[in-house]
């Protein structure tokens, strides 16, 4: 298990598409107080050599080990994004890419910090509902009523 991707190989033409896999694995990390563990990461990248550069398609999987905010219970949360990049250069900070090789697995952690929800809930559970119904008003916006006259 490799998290380093080379992009650039010899032989490529402009126009000629190559795809690139790895497993890897990625560090645990601490998020919105809770504790996530990444059980598997997998990436597949599709380089297609351009005249000034190359074009990156990024697709990350990964297989996420959290706990439900409401039961505390162990939930595992398949997580899939992806990203589509030039890279007029050998380096891209954004893209964990350094001389032309990506980082799979830090790129992977750099994401999962946007990707991991806010609250997660084990299937079965769903978050506390209001009891209020949507339609009704609040009474104590009641006096707003008439402020606003609608001519539509």
């Amino acid at each position: 298990m490799t998290d380093l991707i080379p992009l650039k190989r010899p032989g490529l033409e402009v126009g000629d598409q190559r795809e690139y896999g790895a497993n890897f694995d990625v560090e645990p990390f601490d998020l919105y107080g809770r504790h996530h563990d990444i059980e598997s990461a997998e990436a597949s990248v599709t380089v297609t050599r351009l005249s000034e550069g190359l074009h990156l398609d990024l697709k990350v999987t990964t297989t996420v080990l959290t706990t439900c905010d409401r039961t505390l219970e162990p939930v595992e949360l398949e997580l899939t994004f992806e990203d589509s990049e030039f890279l007029p250069g050998p380096s891209n900070e954004e893209l964990c890419v350094e001389d032309w090789t990506l980082n799979a697995a830090r790129y992977t952690r750099r994401a999962l910090l946007n990707e991991v929800p806010m609250q997660v809930f084990r299937p079965g559970t769903e978050p506390v509902q209001t009891t209020q119904d949507e339609d009704e008003v609040d009474p104590r916006w009641r006096g707003l009523d008439d402020l606003f006259a609608s001519g539509f």
